[in-house]
């Protein structure tokens, strides 16, 4: 479609691995038709708490790479409720309408494809109805929100008129973003991998995401590192 427990992968020590980690159980977006009322309904499994955002430290190559020094999960996955089919003629259609900056999308590991407006890709994507498993990746911490609308269209995308959309957020937190070796804690350990990614300028000390290592960026870490995990 995109730090072990902290935020940005540390070069050379990450491990390599053949494929991402989702992130924890699945936790599904369920879409029904109302076909008497003519309108979709899309909403998120509550029982399974908010997916964390985290880098397991670990290196991935092929289409997944593009995971590689950033925050990721894919816990929500996209599921048709009921049995029912777009009316003819028509498609299921995927749009984001609004997310937090920052964020980067892939489509399913089958493909690894920018989607969703990322890398200037369409902010729509037709769905077969088959469970989909999208990638959402970050570089910074926060809270992250992406909100869609489903709906039946043309080949193109257009609305089908007369068919009222669903819409649904979904949202994402942050693991501890100082913590570089994963092990839960904010140590010594943590801040002399981050000194040493800062120094030889890898842009895994680009702490506020701006494509650059300045001096901000070790201050927030450090401002970080001191509230601990």
């Amino acid at each position: 479609m995109t730090l072990a427990a902290g935020m940005l992968a540390f070069g050379a020590s990450a491990a390599l691995a053949q494929s991402p980690r989702m992130g924890g159980e699945m936790k599904h977006i369920m879409v029904h038709f109302h076909e008497d009322e003519m309108m979709l309904e899309c909403h998120v499994d509550a029982s399974i708490e908010t997916p964390v955002l985290r880098n397991y430290g670990e290196t991935y190559t092929g289409g997944a790479s593009v995971l590689n020094g950033t925050l990721y999960n894919a816990q929500y996955g996209w599921m048709v409720e009921g049995f029912w089919a777009p009316p003819e003629g028509s498609l299921l259609w995927i749009e984001q309408v609004g997310a937090s900056s920052g964020m980067s999308i892939y489509r399913g590991s089958n493909s690894w494809a920018p989607i969703f407006g990322t890398d200037g890709s369409s902010p729509r994507i037709s769905w077969n109805g088959v469970m989909l498993h999208n990638w959402y990746a970050v570089t910074r911490p926060g809270t992250f929100t992406a909100t869609y609308i489903v709906y039946f269209g043309d080949a193109s995308g257009t609305p089908l008129e007369g068919y009222m959309p669903g819409d649904c957020t979904l949202e994402w937190t942050v693991a501890c973003v100082v913590d570089f070796d994963g092990d839960g804690f904010a140590t010594g350990i943590d801040f002399d991998l981050f000194v040493g990614a800062f120094e030889a300028g890898d842009m895994s000390a680009d702490y506020d995401g701006d494509g650059f290592v300045t001096g901000i960026d070790f201050d927030l870490f450090v401002g970080e590192f001191e509230r601990g995990c």
